[in-house]
């Protein structure tokens, strides 16, 4: 007669504990839908502000530091499409960048500006 209380209570605990983990999973679910971006390992969201040099590009875009220019362009490009067609060369803390190589590899940080600059054909 003990054992079947005790496998009672236990039973119920356990249940209560399933319905309280799946509840718990529904609301993560739930708020990672609200964000479009998942974080890997050691990958950090920063705010990056792409400048023309002629002075009519002023973009601020959220990435990764592990994102690359090339992964960006086409965001960027439609919020700014006369800069699409041309040849572009992109300059950070003095060096030109690679449009292949991560944001991080540049040492790239939160708050940098990248400059545009569109070179005449």
């Amino acid at each position: 007669m003990q054992q079947r209380k005790n496998e009672t209570f236990y039973n119920s605990n356990a249940k209560e504990e399933l319905f309280l983990l799946y509840k718990k999973i529904n609301n993560l679910n739930e708020i990672l839908k609200r964000y479009p971006v998942i974080l890997e390992e050691n990958e950090k969201l920063i705010s990056i502000i792409f400048a023309s040099s002629d002075q009519t590009m002023h973009y601020s875009m959220i990435c990764k530091n592990t994102d690359t220019i090339s992964g960006l362009e086409q965001k960027l490009y439609s919020e700014y499409p006369k800069f699409i067609d041309s040849n572009n060369i992109f300059l950070c803390n003095g060096n030109v960048i690679n449009r292949n190589r991560t944001f991080e590899s540049y040492k790239i940080k939160n708050g940098d500006t990248i400059i545009v600059n569109k070179m005449d054909d």
